[in-house]
C-alpha cells in the first residue's frame, strides 16, 4: 500500500498537469479577452463549490477567529491580478515562458521576507533569489528585445502578486475553511470579472459572446482548474509541503512541451538558460524544507 506521502507526490504531478492543460484551454481560446475567460473560470469555480458546501456547510467546521474579510479581500484582488497577468502572458507569448514567468513566485517571497520581516534568511537562499532574479533577466531577453514591455511587465506582476497570495493564506486559514477562500476568490473574480470584461482593452478585456466551440472550451478550462485545484489541496493534505513544492515546477516542462505542440517555436538559448536558472533557484529556496521533510518522512516513503 502506498503511503500518503507518496500518495501526495502523486497528486501533486497530477495538479501540475492539470493545471498546464487549463493553461493549454487559455491559449487555444485567445478569442475570448483574459478578464472574460476569468470570469466565466470562476462561476464554474464557485458553483463547484456552492455544491459541496451543501453536503460540507463551512458553518459546521471548527470554530475560528472573527473578522478577516479585508484580508481576503486581498488576497482575492492579488490573486486575481496574478492570473489576469497569467492568462495575458498565455494569450500573447510562449506557453514555456509565460509558465516560467509564473513560477517566479519562491523568488518574491524571499525578497519580501527579506524586506518585510525578521526572518533570518541563510546566505545560500539569498544566493538561490538572486540566481532566479538572473533568470527572469535571461526571459526577458532585454537584449534581443524578443518579449515586449507589457509581457515583461505582466511577467513580473505575475510573479509578485502570487507571491504576496500566497504569503496571506498562513493568516487566513485562522479566519476561514479552505473552501471558504475559495470562494471568497471565486465570487471576487466573478464580480471583477464580470465588470471590467466589458470595458475593451485588446487581450486584456473585452466581452465576445463564445459560440459552441468556446463554450465547450470554457467548460473544459472550468473543469481543469477546479480539478487542478482540488488535486493541489489534497496533495498539501497528504505530504509535506517542503516534499512536494519543488515538483510544481514541472508546470514549466509541461509549458514548454505543449507550447510546441500549439506551435511555439522553441525557447532561444537565452530563453532557455532563464527557464533552467529560475527551475534551479526555485528548488534551492525549497531545498532547506525539502531535506528536513525528507528526513523526517524517508522511513515512510521508502516502504
Amino acid at each position: 500500500m502506498r503511503s500518503h506521502a507518496v500518495s501526495g507526490i502523486i497528486m501533486m504531478l497530477a495538479a501540475s498537469l492539470t493545471f498546464s492543460l487549463m493553461n493549454v484551454c487559455v491559449k487555444l481560446l485567445d478569442s475570448l479577452s483574459s478578464m472574460e475567460l476569468i470570469f466565466f473560470r470562476h462561476v464554474f469555480t464557485a458553483i463547484c463549490i456552492g455544491i459541496w458546501w451543501i453536503f460540507y456547510p463551512p458553518y459546521k467546521a471548527k470554530a475560528r477567529k472573527k473578522g478577516g474579510w479585508l484580508r481576503l479581500l486581498m488576497r482575492s484582488l492579488t490573486g486575481g491580478l496574478a492570473m489576469l497577468a497569467m492568462f495575458y502572458n498565455i494569450a500573447t507569448i510562449s506557453l514555456g515562458t509565460a509558465s516560467a514567468f509564473a513560477q517566479t513566485m519562491p523568488i518574491y517571497i524571499v525578497l519580501f521576507t527579506l524586506i518585510f520581516t525578521k526572518e533570518h534568511i541563510r546566505l545560500p537562499i539569498i544566493f538561490a533569489t538572486i540566481l532566479g532574479f538572473i533568470g527572469v533577466i535571461c526571459i526577458c531577453d532585454i537584449y534581443t528585445t524578443s518579449l515586449g514591455l507589457d509581457n515583461i511587465i505582466a511577467g513580473i506582476i505575475n510573479g509578485i502578486m502570487m507571491a504576496l497570495a500566497y504569503m496571506s493564506l498562513k493568516d487566513l486559514k485562522a479566519y476561514f475553511t479552505e473552501s471558504s477562500i475559495i470562494m471568497g476568490f471565486a465570487i471576487t473574480m466573478v464580480v471583477v470579472g464580470g465588470i471590467f470584461m466589458f470595458i475593451d482593452i485588446p487581450h486584456l478585456s473585452g466581452f465576445v459572446i463564445p459560440n459552441t466551440q468556446e463554450w465547450v472550451g470554457i467548460i473544459i478550462l472550468g473543469i481543469l482548474g477546479t480539478l487542478g485545484q482540488i488535486l493541489l489541496t489534497r496533495a498539501f493534505m497528504l505530504a509535506p509541503a517542503g516534499l512536494i513544492s519543488p515538483l510544481d515546477y514541472m508546470r514549466i516542462v509541461w509549458g514548454v512541451i505543449f507550447g510546441i505542440m500549439l506551435g511555439d517555436a522553441l525557447p532561444n538559448t537565452m530563453t532557455f538558460v532563464g527557464i533552467m536558472l529560475i527551475i534551479v533557484s526555485g528548488i534551492l529556496i525549497a531545498m532547506p524544507v525539502f531535506l528536513q521533510d525528507y528526513k523526517k518522512y524517508k522511513h515512510i516513503i521508502n516502504k
